[in-house]
């Protein structure tokens, strides 16, 4: 034999959503300082500055991708013949031998800056929006190859550079003191 049915006062459920907002809008800050902690820096990359900087490097310089993903380089002929690259090079860094270019890695004198909040200063959480008796709050992490710094990516070649999963990585940890 079913009970008596319960049926809420017209509004209390609209009423009770913007009740929880406020602690929504704060578990949504908890994921966001997490996220920012746990996001990999960015890298930017740097040549010399000379005139013996060869030009694939020269048109390199300045490129700013995540820390775990790779810089995207033109590659030199000689490389595109003998080593079967194509037009791109994928490095983690100068002189990246993992790239399978020979030349476009000798005698280079590039270097990196990284920045350790380069992602994570574009890591917000946006303010409580109540639908009905539903709340939500979004964390989100704009910028560039922001998604693939996340869950990865694979180059051509096979290249693969593997997602940070910072953003997932956060809300668990989040998720699990509750």
């Amino acid at each position: 034999m079913a009970g008596p049915k319960f049926t809420p006062a017209q509004g209390l459920e609209q009423a009770l959503a913007r009740m929880i907002a406020p602690h929504v809008q704060r578990i949504a800050r908890q994921v966001e300082i997490e996220a920012k902690r746990l996001a990999p820096p960015t890298k930017r990359w740097v040549t010399v500055g000379d005139d013996r900087v060869r030009p694939t490097h020269v048109a390199a310089q300045g490129q700013v991708v995540p820390g775990n993903l790779r810089f995207s380089i033109n590659s030199m002929a000689w490389d595109r013949r003998h080593r079967g690259l194509g037009p791109q090079t994928y490095m983690l860094e100068p002189k990246d031998e993992s790239s399978r270019a020979v030349a476009n890695l000798k005698n280079c004198r590039c270097t990196t800056h990284n920045d350790p909040d380069g992602i994570a200063r574009n890591i917000n959480a946006g303010p409580p929006v109540i639908t009905g008796k539903k709340v939500t709050v979004t964390v989100s992490a704009t910028g560039p190859m922001v998604v693939e710094a996340e869950v990865g990516t694979v180059y051509p070649g096979n290249l693969v550079a593997d997602g940070a999963h910072f953003m997932a990585r956060a809300a668990a940890l989040v998720a699990a003191r509750r």
